[in-house]
């Protein structure tokens, strides 16, 4: 099934604590120096999830606006507060039903359309998992036109606009979905929320990268994000089974059984096992605190 997602955030030194080049460096498995700080920056050995990358500038735009390196510090350069907003960064899902080839040319006609047309320069990474289930594409944005062979003085404000960004977000779903015509592909992606869908259920949390490494590190067998979501999910089975319920008497399933009584077997044995767990994490935290420790409320 495809999945929708067009995320904007901003990249700035107080946020994110490191410089755009490092950034850069990461989306597009890449080398790079910071020439401002004096690090070097080596992603090259995940370069296999990076499917491919390039840069795209306005017409006319001088040479080094091509080269990530010079392009990044310069930004850097021209930014002098320490909290200074460095880039916009656009995080797009794109459909595992399209060939590589597909996903990074709709990204890049999207940027080209949507961003590079305002004057923006856009660094666009297609990036894929071992998985394969989550590819993504990376694009980042300069918060600055170009005034002959150097940025602006001012940042463009418009470029700020909520209304920019929802418009943005729609032209994303459009598309994608223009995509997947053009590929014979039945699914469809929507841009709108839950809500504006008329789709009872709560949003499902994103897990992010910071637990997914967790996770595999085994720094944590279970963090947090992953509880929220299986959370999550057991709520929106629930709010669709009870509206069943009160709506026909009873919830038709497909092997799992044929009432809502049948499912709620399987379900409630799921409710134990997961509050299994949580007694079994309570005990080993009790029995290995120290004797001399704090007691316990109960």
């Amino acid at each position: 099934m495809a999945i929708y997602r067009c995320e904007a955030r901003i990249i700035s030194r107080e946020k994110r604590g490191h410089s755009v080049v490092a950034a850069s460096a990461y989306r597009a498995g890449l080398k790079l120096k910071d020439e401002l700080s004096g690090k070097m920056h080596d992603y090259s050995r995940r370069s296999k999830g990076v499917v491919e990358t390039a840069i795209v500038g306005p017409d006319n735009a001088p040479g080094w606006v091509h080269d990530p390196g010079q392009l990044w510090n310069k930004v850097e350069a021209g930014e002098k507060r320490k909290d200074a907003q460095l880039a916009r960064e656009f995080i797009l899902a794109v459909p595992k039903e399209l060939s590589p080839q597909a996903q990074f040319q709709t990204a890049l006609d999207w940027a080209k359309k949507e961003l590079v047309a305002s004057g923006m320069i856009t660094e666009i990474s297609l990036h894929h998992s071992k998985t394969g289930k989550n590819p993504h594409v990376h694009v980042l944005c300069t918060m600055r036109k170009l005034d002959g062979e150097n940025f602006s003085a001012k940042k463009p404000r418009e470029w700020n606009d909520v209304k920019l960004l929802l418009h943005q977000r729609e032209s994303w779903a459009d598309a994608v979905n223009a995509a997947l015509e053009k590929a014979g592909r039945p699914e469809r992606v929507d841009h709108r929320s839950l809500k504006d869908r008329g789709i009872d259920q709560l949003p499902q949390p994103k897990i992010g990268k910071e637990a997914t490494a967790m996770k595999r590190k085994g720094i944590l067998q279970d963090p947090e994000r992953f509880k929220a979501v299986r959370e999550v999910k057991m709520m929106n089975e629930v709010k669709a089974m009870m509206k069943a319920v009160l709506k026909r008497g009873e919830v038709a399933q497909v092997g799992m059984g044929d009432t809502w009584w049948e499912k709620s077997i399987t379900f409630m044995s799921r409710i134990r096992e997961q509050a299994a767990t949580v007694v079994k994490d309570s005990w080993r935290k009790l029995v290995s605190r120290p004797k001399d420790g704090p007691e316990i409320e109960m």
